[in-house]
């Protein structure tokens, strides 16, 4: 049995007692949320085990990853209110019976989005997320323990970068229309759109904030979260027209490599687009699922049908970056 709740701070003690290793699922962070992303939250709790999701709407188009189709449908996504690779639910291996049951009896259309394996729903691949663990001292070991073709794309990257000038954001306060505008450009540019933040998002959502500024116009801006040693790319923006002659995504991605080495953290997680630029880097994918119910049973037969075909593309394509490295397996993990 589940109790719903319609507001974060109602919720009671034990929900963070239950999502405890989900930072993003903590109570704390589910209420600040509310009050920078609106978007119908509910809260979904097990009376008694250790079960609870959260839900929200949105308007999704449900062939983001199909060229040529695109339908826009008000749907209820199971999922943290943040593009983040988090999942929105928690509940244990023994306990997802329960949960799909529970999905299965809620009214309308909903769409677990990054989720693992096991529900017992109509699936599909969404996104994967891109993670690099990190066993280097200083960026220096990182560059040099590249194969020489990568290592040299990187060097290059890094001469253009030469004018560019890095700073942190001494408050996110600070954060402006102007840097704004840098994360719009990216949104409006991006495939896989989800929610559009607004600005107050980044003035009050606690992160560390770098910008990257040529002669003294900033052209590009990283969020960046730190918990329990891993290193979280939540957002960023950037100038788009000069994005060759500065290398200015992949130099932004370089910061935050050199950034997560210098603060001794164990592992980046650099989220779930720009696939090819990340893994030439040295990440890994870690694919994530996508289930789709709709109450209907008519509608959920076509959606249910659907889902597979029209869901996310791998990339499929092995980049073996640092030295000794033995071929991936087609999960991304090394064998």
């Amino acid at each position: 049995m589940f109790k719903t709740y319609q507001h974060a701070e109602e919720l009671p003690e034990r929900w963070d007692a239950v999502v405890a290793d989900q930072f993003f699922l903590s109570k704390r962070v589910l209420e600040k949320l509310e009050k920078l992303n609106p978007c119908r939250q509910q809260y979904h709790l097990h009376r008694e085990k250790k079960l609870a999701l959260v839900s929200y709407q949105i308007k999704l188009d449900i062939f983001t990853f199909a060229e040529g189709f695109s339908l826009k449908l008000p749907i209820r996504v199971i999922g943290i209110p943040l593009s983040v690779s988090g999942r929105g639910y928690k509940a244990e291996p023994e306990d997802l019976e329960e949960l799909s049951l529970y999905i299965r009896s809620l009214q309308g259309f909903y769409v677990v989005l990054n989720a693992g394996e096991g529900l017992r729903l109509a699936s599909g691949n969404t996104l994967p997320t891109c993670k690099i663990d990190l066993g280097w001292y200083t960026f220096g070991c990182y560059v040099n323990s590249m194969r020489s073709h990568y290592r040299y794309r990187v060097k290059k990257a890094i001469e253009k970068f030469s004018e560019v000038k890095i700073e942190k954001l001494a408050d996110v306060g600070l954060f402006d229309e102007e840097m704004y505008c840098l994360y719009e450009a990216v949104y409006e540019n991006s495939k896989e759109k989800l929610e559009k933040l607004t600005i107050h998002f980044f003035r009050e959502f606690p992160a560390t904030i770098f910008t990257f500024k040529v002669h003294g116009k900033i052209v590009g801006f990283v969020q960046l979260l730190e918990k329990k040693k891993e290193l979280i790319f939540l957002f960023g923006g950037f100038d788009h027209s000069i994005n060759q002659k500065y290398d200015l995504y992949m130099n932004m991605l370089l910061q935050i490599i050199r950034y997560g080495i210098e603060q001794g953290c164990h592992s980046i997680d650099l989220g779930q687009t720009a696939e090819e630029t990340k893994l030439k880097l040295g990440a890994i994918q870690y694919p994530q699922r996508m289930y789709v119910h709709h109450s209907n049973n008519l509608l959920n037969k076509i959606i249910s049908s659907r889902v597979a075909p029209f869901s996310y593309k791998k990339y499929e394509v092995f980049h073996k970056v640092f030295k000794g490295e033995k071929d991936e397996n087609s999960a991304g993990k090394m064998p």
